[in-house]
């Protein structure tokens, strides 16, 4: 019960609250449909241990309301032995937690009559209970298994308890020597300073937050903070009390599940690129192999059929790689950096350009490479040839009939990327009007009836799960410009 009780504080604060301003002389923390199953804190023993208490024998009863326009207020009948009870007013709590509901009971009055057959009714009076309450609260915030403070207007920690250097890595003597702005994270002193400055105007009568300290080892520990101010006579503030429930365990448990999620996500994006590299990619060859058979079959030329004969082979080759790089993905780790490898950017610009060799000289189009055969790019294979065919293709299928078209391909290297600059002189593209939709899936910007729409689509995500990015200038009837990102060495 008593684990049950710290998991439901750690959730509600206002349990914090309810303890804090009740829980004079302890509490007792039951499950309403079992009462024998119960909890009494060490504040609450230790009073009890004074009336001899049988623990074999101990049991309790929550009487009926005594203030009927109160649901919290109760009188306990606490029965410390077989002829022995204690009478007391309480203040009740009921608290829920996955599905089950659980009471706390809270003894605050400044007597109590304690009934027994030996000794009538007696009354302690009120300087002897000052005196238990104060040996009291000292022995509740020692024992405490939350982080308790006391602390200094100018926030030094005057007290701590064990828990806090327990849940912080210092000892007493060593917080003693800091204050609370030392360890708190930087990101979260603002919200606390604000927070605090509100408690001290009387603007707010207490306060919590969720923030997070760092550890003596220099590690973060996160914790939900309810600070309540203690004033004299006067209305004069005299210092703080701060109470830290350690959240640390719980933070990192919602890391490793968004970590997770994120992980899924990522599988199923590489899974949606694998599926559109496999149906653009392989219809692209497939597109190609039909070409060139349909030419073969109305050629009588011996040396051209053997020249589109060649070229078959050069589509079937490349074919096989591409099949090959697809499998590579598929028995590939989860993630896809760790599988980036450095590639030779102008071999792969080559190989694709004699799979599209035919189809340029059918489109008119003159195609020249500028890239040196140092670049390297950190890539995955199957992806950079599915990126570099689906713009290459792109600007010999959208070229302009009209004029003498170009397709230009350079590359350079700076600091982070090697920028890959694919330029054409072809229809172009209003970005004023489709610039927002330019990657987007199935979106078409001229008629032809070879496009599904997919091919920036695919290649604009590829690029993201390198870690790169694309950059586009086009004007209609002028040409499109292509700027790929990729990381290198």
């Amino acid at each position: 019960m008593k684990n049950k009780l710290y998991t439901l504080i750690s959730k509600d604060i206002k349990l914090f609250e309810f303890i804090e301003n009740y829980a004079l002389f302890g509490y007792l923390f039951y499950k309403i449909e079992h009462q024998e199953n119960f909890y009494l804190n060490h504040q609450l023993l230790q009073r009890l241990k004074k009336h001899q208490i049988d623990f074999s024998t101990f049991n309790f009863k929550v009487l009926d309301n005594l203030n009927q326009n109160s649901e919290e207020v109760v009188e306990i009948e606490l029965h410390i032995q077989e002829k022995k009870k204690l009478l007391k007013k309480a203040k009740k709590l009921v608290v829920y937690g996955e599905g089950t509901a659980y009471a706390i009971v809270a003894f605050h009055e400044k007597t109590v009559k304690i009934s027994s057959f030996e000794n009538g009714i007696k009354k302690i009076s009120i300087e002897d209970q000052l005196k238990i309450s104060q040996k009291a609260f000292t022995s509740n915030f020692e024992n405490a298994a939350i982080g308790m403070a006391i602390v200094s207007l100018d926030g030094k920690w005057e007290n701590v308890n064990s828990a806090i250097c327990t849940m912080l890595g210092y000892s007493k003597s060593e917080l003693h020597q800091l204050t609370f702005q030392d360890i708190t994270h930087p990101e979260d002193l603002n919200l606390d300073l604000l927070s605090l400055q509100k408690l001290i105007k009387g603007k707010v009568p207490h306060y919590h937050m969720e923030k997070r300290y760092i550890h003596k080892n220099g590690s973060i520990i996160y914790g939900i903070l309810a600070v309540s101010m203690v004033k004299n006579q006067d209305k004069n503030p005299l210092y703080f009390i701060s109470q830290i429930v350690n959240i640390t365990k719980r933070k990192n448990a919602d890391k490793k599940v968004k970590s997770l999620l994120e992980t899924s996500k990522n599988q199923n994006e590489r899974l949606k690129n694998f599926a559109h590299i496999v149906s653009h990619n392989l219809r692209s060859h497939s597109g190609n192999f039909s070409m060139l058979l349909d030419i073969l079959e109305e050629e009588n030329d011996e040396d051209q059929k053997t020249e589109i004969t060649s070229h078959l082979k050069v589509v079937s080759n490349n074919l096989k790689e591409t099949i090959f790089h697809l499998n590579e993905i598929v028995i590939m780790n989860n993630s896809i950096y760790d599988n980036l490898k450095p590639i030779h950017l102008l071999k792969e610009v080559n190989l694709i350009l004699k799979d599209y060799n035919i189809s340029a000289k059918k489109a008119a189009v003159n195609i020249s490479v500028s890239i040196s055969e140092s670049i390297k790019v950190l890539a995955i294979k199957a992806y950079l040839n599915s990126i570099l065919m689906n713009f290459i293709s792109n600007g010999i299928k959208y070229s302009d009939p009209k004029k003498e078209s170009f397709l230009r391909i350079s590359a350079q290297k700076d600091k982070e990327f090697v920028i890959i600059e694919i330029i054409d002189n072809g229809l172009g593209i209003d970005l004023d009007k489709n610039g927002d939709k330019l990657f987007g899936m199935y979106k078409k910007f001229h008629e032809n009836e070879d496009s599904k729409g997919l091919g920036l689509f695919i290649a604009r995500n590829q690029i993201d799960a390198l870690d790169g990015k694309v950059t586009v200038e086009s004007s209609v009837g002028k040409g499109t410009t292509f700027k790929i990102y990729l990381k290198h060495e």
